[in-house]
């Protein structure tokens, strides 16, 4: 492997890929496509939300919970008024804090905090809730408090667990395999096949570069592109919330197992026509675990399906990372599968690349 040719193999992909507008029109639509969203749905992440609030020692936490914009603060008279009163008002939450409250965070110690859900609200508004709650509780003078989350009307077992993924989460989760499955599916196999179109392959191969340093040069540019595309829908959706080290792990393998299927379906086709003839196909086969396995719960044999299609795993995870319940017990399976996948597609990629040249 040679260090000084995979650099020079990244850097013209790099430039080659920022002068073809076909490629730059795929690098941009993600982000595009996100932005649209935002505006198509405004109120998706954010709404106008109504807390009631158990507050004896009149704790700063409530003074910035109604300095926030959009947020209606209801005052109980007793914990017990709490559940009563965010029924009644149709509130989704409520908050029973301590007299000594904001005199035991300063003097550092971890006070108990009840807040209740009202599963009675839409779940959107309620994870909204569980986020605000968190974020203030976290700008306190560290350590932060103990949140205890309590429900108000619980579904049942059965309904939770259809329930268990949110609508906000489902357009996330599609916004952050987007480009994934665009960069990885179609940047790489162009870069590659307009290698081939100019008969610079040939050339290259033929050069002190190796199969593996055409590979690993080509992967670096399509993981650079990838991070930073995901990295501004990331930012643009709010996907650092919830277990962000999961999410943030689940990306990278994802984004790892996805280049080398670009340079699989590189190696394939013959040239751009076929590409866009065909090239759907893979985005659509990587994209489709994100469309059918968030927001319900699967038939065995749908399920089976899915499974067969290694961008569920990353979908899986990443469903349970941003609702803020994936431990690393919970998904290391999935990871271990996506990290499995990835090291093959790495594999073929080298040797399909080697017996076309041969």
């Amino acid at each position: 492997m040679n260090t000084r040719v995979i650099l020079a193999i990244m850097r013209k992909d790099i430039m080659d890929a920022i002068k073809n507008q076909f490629i730059l029109g795929f690098l941009v639509m993600p982000i595009l496509v996100s932005l649209i969203f935002k505006v198509v749905f405004p109120n998706l992440n954010t709404d106008s939300l109504t807390i009631v609030v158990y507050n004896p020692g009149e704790s700063r936490l409530v003074t910035a919970l109604q300095e926030l914009p959009d947020i209606q603060i209801l005052a109980a008279d007793s914990d017990t008024q709490v559940v009563e009163s965010t029924r009644e008002n149709q509130a989704v939450g409520g908050l029973v804090i301590p007299a000594a409250f904001d005199s035991s965070v300063d003097a550092g110690e971890q006070p108990e905090l009840t807040a209740y859900l009202n599963y009675g609200q839409d779940e959107i508004k309620r994870r909204t809730f569980q986020r605000l709650v968190q974020q203030q509780v976290v700008t306190l003078t560290p350590p932060p408090a103990n949140i205890v989350w309590a429900a108000i009307d619980a579904p049942s077992a059965a309904e939770a667990q259809a329930s268990n993924y949110l609508a906000e989460n489902f357009i996330l989760v599609v916004m952050l395999v987007f480009p994934m499955a665009t960069v990885g599916a179609m940047m790489i196999p162009l870069l590659l096949i307009e290698e081939k179109e100019k008969r610079t392959l040939s050339f290259l191969l033929a050069s002190p570069a190796s199969i593996t340093d055409v590979v690993i040069g080509k992967a670096l540019t399509g993981l650079m592109y990838s991070l930073t595309i995901t990295g501004v829908v990331v930012a643009l959706n709010q996907g650092w919330q919830g277990n962000w080290p999961i999410t943030f792990l689940a990306l990278i393998l994802g984004l790892l197992f996805t280049v080398p299927v670009g340079l699989l379906i590189g190696a394939f086709f013959r040239n751009a026509m076929q590409l866009n003839t065909w090239g759907t196909v893979p985005i659509m086969l990587l994209l489709l675990p994100s469309w059918i396995a968030t927001g319900q719960v699967l038939s065995p044999l749908l399920e089976a399906i899915m499974r067969l299609i290694p961008t569920y795993y990353l979908v899986d995870t990443l469903n349970l990372s941003l609702a803020g319940e994936g431990s690393l017990a919970q998904v290391g399976g999935n990871l271990a599968i996506l990290s499995g996948c990835t090291v093959v597609a790495f594999a073929a990629a080298i040797w399909v690349l080697r017996w076309a040249r041969e």
